[in-house]
């Protein structure tokens, strides 16, 4: 189970004289952002896990990746201003930089696994994380997912209708050609051939469906989902949108079909999933707006969560 470490939030004081109207107005009396850490073993190395909550909506965000750090900071940014719960990974290199993989120690060997990839049996074949080092892994992703969703990790937290995972890629535009077609864009979802002569198709075998945005001038920017369900409501904002296979087809041995992902995941449990991808130099805007457009479908979704009509 994760250790939790001292509440290290700030607390809001109120001078008697100088702050009661700071204090009373409605409009200034908002709760501050907490953050509690948390720690999740893996192998013998201790992994934090930071939650930053605020009252005011009932939504989970997952920032997995540390390295992301455009994703992050406007995800913290919504959950300070409109409420919510933010769970981040902590990662580092031996630099001391944010890092994608997680690195740790397990009878005196090391290793490394990517912590969203990590969700599956599959995800971890495919991730070639050494059998010797799978039930340390596997533990881990346990304990991760018993924060990010109810205690047993295996539903929503009550009045959630479905969670949000943050991400952030490449400029696929700066890239060279060559590494263009396997790199990760809305584009890359949709099945190629002589009808769709742009699509790259690298990711094609997880996607039942893509729309894409004559609004959105950045394919690297896209809204995924596990349920067409949501479809509408990011698109007619004008979002690219790719929609995951349903769980069955996610059944495969392949490692482009399940990869081991929270998307995966989620999907094998019917738990509705977002996942809210931008380019991490040029995107960081665009990101906001998707942050934003889901405020707006809390309430919709969790009514038809309620009555199992999102799944």
């Amino acid at each position: 189970m994760p250790k939790r470490e001292k509440n290290l939030s700030p607390r809001l004081w109120c001078a008697p004289l100088l702050l009661a109207l700071l204090c009373a107005g409605p409009a200034l009396a908002q709760e501050p952002l907490t953050k509690t850490t948390l720690v999740v073993p893996l192998g013998e190395t201790p992994v934090k896990v930071n939650v930053y909550e605020r009252r005011g909506a009932s939504v989970t965000f997952v920032a997995p990746h540390h390295n992301e750090q455009t994703a992050l900071a406007a995800a913290k940014e919504a959950v300070a201003r409109k409420g919510g719960r933010l769970v981040e990974v902590e990662s580092f290199d031996e630099r001391g930089r944010p890092a994608r993989r997680l690195s740790f120690a397990l009878r005196a060997k090391h290793y490394s696994v990517d912590p969203n990839r990590i969700f599956t049996a599959n995800g971890r074949r495919c991730g070639r994380v050494a059998p010797e080092a799978d039930a340390a892994v596997r533990a881990f992703a346990d304990g991760l997912l018993k924060i990010i969703f109810a205690p047993g990790g295996d539903r929503l937290r009550d009045g959630e209708p479905f969670v949000v995972a943050v991400h952030n890629n490449g400029d696929v535009g700066e890239k060279p050609p060559q590494e263009r077609d396997a790199d990760l864009t809305a584009a890359a979802f949709v099945r190629g051939g002589a009808a769709r002569p742009f699509a790259r198709g690298a990711f094609q075998e997880q996607a039942a469906g893509v729309y894409l945005s004559n609004l959105e001038n950045d394919e690297d920017n896209f809204v995924f989902l596990s349920t067409p369900r949501l479809l509408w409501p990011f698109a007619e904002r004008g979002f690219n949108v790719v929609v995951q296979k349903p769980a069955a087809e996610l059944q495969d041995a392949g490692c482009g079909v399940d990869d081991g992902s929270l998307s995966v995941y989620s999907a094998r449990h019917r738990i509705p999933y977002v996942c809210l991808e931008a380019d991490a130099a040029h995107g960081a805007e665009r990101q906001r707006q998707m942050l934003a457009a889901v405020y707006p479908l809390l309430p919709a979704a969790a009514a038809a969560a309620s009555t199992g009509g999102l799944k």
